[in-house]
């Protein structure tokens, strides 16, 4: 007779958060997570960091050993938050930098935005439409172009400026000012809900709604949102949270939470 499996007594789950951030990640995924979850987090160090481009393009070195930091104090997977941190190598060199710190940690890593991929895939989209929010044009370009070429076909995308809800400014990643400052810890959730409910009827035949960039969180107001909409939402938060549940073994789906979360395997 098979033996049941035995449960470990602690998931240890390490969160990397960008510079100069105040992420609630570690926090926020406690709420459905295994009771026995501990998380621990550590925050990339270059305070100078300007969140451009080029710097997303440099900062491979700085999340291997924020990576190697967590693995050391022992977590079981370590996660990383923020989408361009992927966007700008494109898919395929997205997947090798998320390897290649695997290697060099030998603890799985969850990449945001290389695991929004999969979680699209996983919920069988065939048509998405993105509220790119936050994101400038360059941004949001940037990210159609990652998602096209992971196979995934894009059939509208919007973000905050186009669609009337916040000014462009003096940036060529994100904008928004104000409340709608990305940099700000507290999503508003007025503009996330209009903004899907924008590119959901201007995309009336999409089959899943995309929510970027990473800030804007989706948790607690996902299910809902799929109730008035008609269709699946994927985000940075709950594709983060999905992979990480994933990699510790977890089959339970969510309740409550979306879709996506409630599809584990």
């Amino acid at each position: 007779m098979s033996q049941p499996a035995i449960r470990p007594s602690v998931y240890k789950v390490g969160f990397i958060t960008p510079p100069g951030w105040f992420d609630i990640s570690p926090t926020e995924f406690l709420r459905i997570a295994p009771d026995n979850t501990i998380v621990m987090q550590t925050t990339m160090r270059p305070h100078t960091f300007g969140y451009s481009v080029d710097e997303f393009l440099a900062a491979e070195p700085e999340l291997t050993a924020c990576a190697h930091s967590l693995s050391a104090a022992g977590a079981d997977v370590t996660a990383q938050f923020g989408y361009p941190f992927s966007l700008v190598h494109g898919w395929e060199k997205a997947q090798q930098v998320q390897r290649s710190i695997e290697s060099a940690t030998g603890t799985p890593l969850v990449m945001m935005g290389v695991e929004v991929v999969h979680a699209l895939r996983h919920l069988k989209c065939q048509s998405i439409a993105v509220a790119s929010t936050y994101y400038s044009d360059k941004m949001a370009k940037m990210l159609t172009e990652y998602l096209t070429t992971a196979g995934l076909n894009i059939s509208q995308s919007e973000n905050w400026q186009s669609q009337g809800i916040a000014r462009g400014k003096d940036s060529d990643v994100f904008i928004g000012e104000g409340e709608l400052d990305p940099m700000d810890w507290e999503t508003p959730v007025h503009a996330v809900e209009k903004a899907v409910r924008a590119v959901s009827q201007n995309a009336p035949d999409a089959d899943c709604i995309l929510v970027t960039g990473g800030g804007m969180r989706l948790l607690h107001i996902a299910e809902r949102l799929e109730k008035e909409v008609e269709k699946p939402i994927v985000a940075g938060d709950l594709a983060l949270y999905w992979g990480i549940l994933r990699r510790l073994g977890i089959k339970e789906g969510v309740k409550g939470q979306g879709k996506l979360l409630a599809n584990l395997v």
